[in-house]
């Protein structure tokens, strides 16, 4: 995979993520991830090794731009390790599911970013909330309203990604991602 090209889109993905997300909001929290869509896209076409060190980059990255509220206080906290985590494990149910797909449908996109951004925001929420419970932090999370925006958010990223697709796919030779090939004896004719 050529590394500069995943690193130029990243930043694009992240650019558009940061400055939309607000823009692109249904209600108090319902928004579609970029990142996510962009760590799909990468799960479902790259070796598996390489997916899986993307999306851990990508998820790192999350967990360096997202801040969490303290219960009662007027400060935010970033923790490092719930996105690395939740876009690990998405990635690689991507990766484990992606035989079974038609890779270049921009449908197989749509899909699997839905469930794997379902499968990354029950892991956040789960870590944020065993910490807080575990530990004592004070995080301002409610788990059951958090769990239920961020499925809900799942399905809008879902979206964007049938978007994202139809301008992805076609890049995938500029990422070095070699084109998937058909089955090796499958029948071409009536």
């Amino acid at each position: 995979m050529n590394w500069l090209t995943f690193a130029v889109v990243a930043w694009v993905c992240f650019g558009l993520e940061l400055g939309l997300k607000g823009g692109l909001r249904i209600g108090p929290s319902i928004a579609p991830s970029f990142v996510m869509s962009y760590a799909v896209f990468l799960a479902l076409l790259a070796p598996h090794r390489t997916a899986l060190w993307a999306c851990l980059m990508l998820g790192l990255l999350c967990d360096l731009t997202a801040k969490i509220g303290l219960a009662g206080l007027d400060r935010s906290v970033t923790l490092v390790g719930p996105y690395t985590f939740g876009y690990l494990l998405a990635g690689q149910l991507v990766v484990t599911m992606r035989a079974m797909m038609i890779r270049k449908n921009p449908l197989t996109m749509a899909v699997l970013a839905v469930i794997a951004s379902a499968i990354a925001g029950v892991v956040v929420v789960a870590i944020y909330s065993l910490r807080s419970m575990l530990i004592g932090d004070p995080l301002a999370i409610q788990p059951t309203a958090e769990l239920l925006h961020r499925l809900a958010s799942a399905l809008y990223t879902g979206l964007l990604a049938l978007i994202m697709s139809l301008v992805l796919i076609p890049m995938a030779p500029a990422f070095g991602l070699q084109p998937v090939q058909g089955r090796r004896y499958a029948r071409t004719g009536p």
